[in-house]
């Protein structure tokens, strides 16, 4: 058996994964009319042949008809999902990995003409700066309809063959309650930190009720939004453990700062140029402070700095996302010592800023009719050139 800290199994929960090296939810755009259809599976079925302990599907899947998706993304709230669903873990599976899907309800941060054209929602007024809508204050019986369009998915999610589930908490509608910048209600859901969890802890209990105890539910989420008067450290720490102690979670995956604004996002996506691992320590002082599952992925490029991160101690599980869109079969290369020929990322985010042109995802535009026509495939002979 390998020493190599990277290739140590670890178990969570009744879960046993080959390795330590995840890919954490993403969206490649691949989705067709919501549903993870043939290039969305090959695209995950691809990293588990190249051994990738788990991934992480469907960066942000959408729970509720009021959170349209803005990057082409999983529609979770239909029941036609299952089916797809179940398709895409099987063949994962096949492979050896786990598979996992991030739920998530965007609130204030969707645009305002995208889906069923209906009224954005958050805690409070403010407008996103990325996307611009403006939402609608939250009342009563929002609330209540999301969280049961939660625990109706991850109830799908189940029943589709997911390992697991894991909540969005950084940037979406969750963390929007966390936040005093973002949650302006009163009442149960506005005020304290305890009342501003408490639609989270009211997801949470749902879910449970829907999927049992066995079922394994995670929540990624800022532990630090890093903006004045936003969620500080401090609260990041009492999050955690209040996940902790909730028992009804199974792992953390813990990011740091905020992605309202395109610099935002990019201290939580580095790009190019920048540090790699920004936020690794944050993760690790997480880590030692809950001795819970954490999990953590915030440009981590190499080999080298994944395996620090775990023979550390830092975290239990690291997440090479987009170094596994560089390439897909890093952890083969490792076990077949030939980690001098993995495909190198450099963090541009072409992956990110590419995938649409025109509103429209660049893998599937075809070129207009008119072209088509002016560019039969059977070319007409050549007309004959006397010899003189």
């Amino acid at each position: 058996m390998s020493n190599d800290p990277l290739l140590q199994p670890y178990q969570l929960k009744h879960l046993t994964l080959r390795n330590r090296i995840i890919m954490t939810s993403h969206e490649p755009a691949y989705p067709e009319d919501g549903m993870p259809k043939g290039r969305y599976r090959a695209y995950h079925v691809e990293r588990a042949k190249g051994g990738v302990a788990m991934t992480m599907t469907a960066g942000s899947a959408a729970v509720s008809k009021d959170s349209p998706p803005v990057f082409n993304n999983l529609l979770v709230y239909k029941d036609e999902v299952v089916p797809w669903m179940k398709d895409l873990t099987d063949a994962v599976h096949e492979q050896g990995a786990a598979i996992m899907i991030q739920l998530t309800h965007l609130g204030r941060r969707t645009r305002w003409d995208k889906g069923h054209w209906l009224p954005v929602v958050s805690p409070s007024h403010h407008r996103e700066a990325a996307h611009r809508a403006f939402p609608k204050k939250m009342e009563d019986w929002d609330i209540e309809r999301i969280i049961k369009d939660y625990a109706d998915a991850a109830e799908r999610m189940k029943a589709g063959g997911m390992d697991g589930i894991e909540l969005q908490a950084y940037g979406h509608l969750m963390d929007q309650f966390w936040s005093p910048l973002t949650n302006e209600l009163e009442g149960p859901y506005g005020g304290s930190l305890d009342n501003r969890l408490k639609f989270t802890f009211d997801v949470l209990t749902e879910i449970r009720k829907r999927v049992g105890t066995d079922f394994i539910v995670g929540v990624r989420y800022t532990g630090d939004e890093m903006l004045e008067q936003g969620l500080s450290a401090a609260d990041g720490m009492t999050i955690s453990h209040r996940l902790k102690d909730s028992g009804m979670v199974d792992f953390l995956n813990v990011v740091r700062g905020h992605i309202d604004t395109d610099a935002g996002l990019t201290d939580v996506i580095p790009i190019q140029g920048m540090t790699n691992n920004p936020h690794l320590d944050f993760a690790g002082d997480i880590r030692a402070a809950t001795n819970f599952p954490v999990f953590h992925a915030a440009k981590i490029p190499d080999v080298a700095t994944a395996r620090h991160a775990i023979a550390s101690g830092k975290v239990d599980l690291i997440g090479m996302t987009r170094a596994h869109m560089t390439d897909p079969h890093i952890i083969k290369k490792i076990i077949e010592k030939r980690e001098d020929e993995i495909r190198p990322c450099v963090g541009a985010n072409y992956c990110l800023d590419r995938i649409y042109q025109a509103d429209q995802p660049i893998a599937f535009t075809t070129r207009p009719p008119a072209v088509k026509k002016a560019c039969p495939t059977k070319l007409r002979k050549p007309p004959l050139v006397k010899k003189w």
